[in-house]
């Protein structure tokens, strides 16, 4: 009965507070058509980028869902704030940050392919996409 009145609570919040488009939408948007004068290696190398962060996100992403699994396992079973809640609470944010940690590190690794002048743009877009990102 907890975990259904959790999801429901929380199901309801999404639907009322809509999340605003991630951090990586408006990278890949700026990689994509927002940049000017990406040359065929920066366009290569920005590809190859997207496909080591995509694999590692689609990781992360699986292990998170396994810790969500485990929190409610625990949950139900505790019923309380005992010690397997919290052991998957930390293990939760233990993958939330590896996947906010992983998530610096392809923005820094697009950036690096850039010209300064795309960095420059890439820069402004990305701060604007944070700031956004924490309503």
């Amino acid at each position: 009965a907890f975990l259904g009145v959790w999801f429901g609570v929380n199901r309801v919040n999404a639907s009322l507070y809509p999340t605003p488009p991630p951090l990586r939408l408006t990278v890949d948007e700026l990689t994509r058509r927002g940049l000017v004068g990406l040359t065929r290696e920066q366009k290569q190398k920005i590809n190859a980028i997207d496909q080591r962060y995509a694999h590692t996100r689609t990781q992360l992403r699986v292990r998170i869902a396994q810790a969500n699994v485990e929190l409610g396992d625990a949950l139900s079973e505790e019923m309380g704030f005992g010690p397997a809640v919290e052991k998957s609470i930390d293990d939760l944010k233990s993958q939330v940050g590896e996947l906010q940690r992983q998530t610096v590190l392809y923005v820094l690794n697009l950036r690096a392919v850039l010209t300064p002048p795309q960095q420059t743009v890439f820069d402004e877009k990305v701060v604007m996409a944070l700031m956004t990102d924490s309503r």
